[in-house]
């Protein structure tokens, strides 16, 4: 018996390729969302719940357990501890010995022989301890200032870090829509297909476009793992700890003009304050100098013990004696140490004048650029971002109808996504221009005080 040949169908091919298609973008799509899911879980930076972490408590973690704050704390320990010794005076002298002693060592021979016991004691009749007393404390207020420093730099590392974990969070969750969006796009090419009104290239070029996508959200999954761990260290925490759902960075009201910030940057900037606290110190310095040049007081008593004999009763002795040092040779060696120190001075005052310039210059271009971020916000949350969706709507519905081709379905859908990140690029750029404005006016002591707060 004669097997009957079946020729196949001109559409089993294509069938096979439907059925193809339609397994791998199921297998695909099941895939991608449980990944999307464990990621985002275990994230859990942009879930609305009520134990959201702020950012005050992060600013408050890193101050209270970096390890660059603390080591800025006990340099400013250091500074302190050398205030008391500047001022003190030199030690007094005690002096124990014997005069006019025979060298029959007869202490009853000679009626001079004395055992005598004296004080000496040098006097800052000039006034130099008291202006290196005031030195050492510009000194220990320049390493307070330092302490501040770093505080304010990690404060502004943590509003950045804060930001980037918050928003790449935020741009894997709007990639996670936009694949979906996407599959409603294969789906539709799918359907089209299933009626021979849409040709296998376009389901193709849709799966293409998704599995792109796929590999989008796979490099969004490591910047968020990378915020997070730039976030843990900075608060002192375990890299992989997990981090509690963030809540939204304020994004402050913009003043018209920036001459408020300017005066706070002027009262309140670390690094600018430190440099007054060196100039106030060489000052110190130069006058204490001088003040050295001028001739040494010190001042000496003795009171003499005489033994009496039977023949004779011999009374007590006792001296004074004031030294006056000529300052032949160290009084030139303290004057050029002045103006050696006069020079340093008028040096951190040019170099504290040059600061203010690019504090000033910088203060008024991040005004200008935080208000166009603002502006730019503003038009892609608004305009660009809900005309985006309109176009993407309509565009669906054309090519469902045949009306409107698959290349501008797939280019709306693809505008979506785009303009979405671009939001969320620009959220963050402006909350860390923020976070750089903050760096320059922000009052250095309210960190003191928010943690004193805290610990009570």
């Amino acid at each position: 018996m004669t097997k009957k040949f079946e020729k196949p169908s001109p559409n089993s091919s294509q069938n096979r390729l439907k059925f193809s298609v339609r397994s791998s973008f199921q297998i695909v799509r099941t895939a991608f969302f449980v990944a999307l899911l464990v990621v985002l879980s275990a994230v859990g930076a942009y879930s609305q719940t009520t134990d959201s972490l702020r950012l005050s408590q992060v600013i408050q973690d890193v101050i209270k357990n970096n390890d660059r704050v603390a080591a800025a704390r006990y340099m400013e320990q250091a500074a302190k501890a050398k205030v008391g010794p500047a001022g003190a005076w030199d030690d007094p002298m005690l002096m124990l010995g014997v005069a006019n002693l025979p060298t029959s060592l007869d202490f009853k021979m000679d009626p001079m022989t004395m055992k005598m016991v004296g004080l000496s004691q040098n006097i800052p009749y000039a006034g130099q301890k008291g202006l290196q007393s005031k030195a050492a404390k510009a000194e220990a207020s320049a390493a307070v200032e330092d302490r501040y420093a770093v505080e304010v730099d990690m404060s502004m590392a943590a509003r950045w870090a804060f930001a980037d974990l918050y928003y790449r969070t935020k741009s894997l969750f709007d990639l996670g829509a936009q694949f979906e969006l996407l599959g409603d796009v294969v789906a539709s090419a799918k359907s089209k297909l299933t009626t021979n009104q849409a040709s296998q290239d376009e389901v193709l070029g849709a799966l293409a476009e998704l599995w792109r996508l796929q590999a989008q959200i796979l490099e969004a999954e490591h910047m968020v793992d990378e915020s997070r761990y730039n976030l843990n260290i900075l608060r002192g925490l375990d890299v992989t700890s997990e981090v509690p759902p963030l809540a939204m960075p304020d994004q402050a009201e913009l003043p018209e003009a920036p001459d408020d910030w300017l005066a706070a940057a002027k009262s309140n900037y670390p690094p600018l304050q430190k440099l007054f606290r060196q100039s106030e110190q060489y000052g110190f310095s130069s006058r204490a100098a001088r003040r050295m040049s001028l001739p040494m007081l010190g001042l000496s008593a003795n009171y003499g013990f005489r033994s009496s004999t039977e023949m004779e009763k011999r009374d007590n002795m006792i001296g004074f004696q004031a030294n006056i040092s000529l300052p032949l040779f160290a009084g030139r060696q303290q004057r050029q140490m002045a103006a050696s120190m006069d020079a340093m001075r008028r040096g951190i005052d040019a170099e504290a004048l040059q600061k203010w310039r690019e504090i000033e210059a910088r203060l008024r271009l991040l005004h200008i650029t935080a208000f166009h971020f603002k502006e730019s916000i503003s038009l892609y949350r608004d305009r660009i971002i809900p005309a985006d969706q309109d176009a993407y709507q309509s565009a669906l519905a054309g090519y469902s109808a045949n009306k409107v081709p698959y290349t501008n379905l797939l280019m709306f859908a693809t505008s979506i996504y785009r303009d979405r990140l671009m939001l969320n690029q620009f959220s963050d750029e402006l909350v860390r221009t923020l976070a750089e404005i903050d760096s320059y006016t922000i009052d250095p002591r309210s960190f003191s005080s928010e943690q004193s707060k805290n610990d009570r």
